[in-house]
């Protein structure tokens, strides 16, 4: 007999390339709630209202922010301090930063607190200041940064009123789609992976890690990257 119940799962970014994949492999376990650009217009008026109608359906065992940019039509990498410009510095910190920032900090109160429950921020490699060693991509590599140290303060925070929660920074692996295609050529294909790897690999570190783990930045295999 089929269970009827399902845990639930929340998605911010559901539209994306990893994000609809992560929806897609969730929904044979979890009620899949979605929050995109369909349904959201990201602003922080907006996210509070989502959480607090969510907050009336029951709380939430899996919650993945997906809210990312590495190029779009405002921005794209700088590759030398001369192509640093304000508004595209905000944008990426807009973007990269504040916005997974205001997703914790409204969305970590449904996290489920009586059963182990995680919430996952997609980071990036180029985030970490010690992995950097080529220079270049000011903004993105910093707003990256920024979301790692706001997932580890938020954390401190969040288990002195949720001590079987999990709050993680990860980084998904370059994924084929819109935010990796102008840089694929530079791609070994061996690490060039699909949407459905990359969900896949979020999902089991997600399902790996304990409150124990909690306000640390991993990699899709599941290794520590440092800071």
């Amino acid at each position: 007999m089929e269970n009827s119940y399902k845990r639930k799962a929340l998605v911010i970014g559901s539209n994306g390339t990893i994000g609809s994949a992560i929806c897609s492999l969730l929904e044979s376990e979890y009620d899949v709630v979605k929050i995109s650009r369909k349904n959201s217009d990201f602003s922080e008026e907006s996210l509070q209202q989502h959480a607090l109608q969510l907050s009336e359906s029951g709380s939430f065992s899996r919650i993945i922010c997906c809210i990312g940019v590495l190029h779009d039509d405002v921005v794209s990498p700088e590759k030398s301090l001369k192509q640093i410009q304000v508004d595209k510095l905000q944008h990426y910190f807009y973007v990269n930063s504040i916005l997974p920032a205001l997703c914790i900090k409204y969305f970590h109160q449904i996290l489920d607190k009586s059963t182990p429950s995680s919430f996952a921020c997609l980071s990036a490699m180029v985030g970490s200041t010690k992995d950097n060693h080529l220079g270049g991509w000011y903004g993105y590599r910093a707003s990256k940064a920024a979301l790692n140290s706001l997932v580890k303060t938020s954390s401190i925070e969040i288990n002195r009123t949720n001590k079987k929660a999990c709050l993680i920074a990860i980084h998904p692996g370059t994924t084929v789609g819109d935010l990796s295609a102008p840089f694929a050529k530079n791609v070994k294909p061996e690490k060039y992976y699909t949407p459905v790897q990359s969900a896949q690999r979020i999902l089991q570190v997600m399902d790996s890690l304990s409150a124990r783990q909690s306000g640390n930045f991993y990699n899709w295999d599941g290794n520590l990257i440092d800071w």
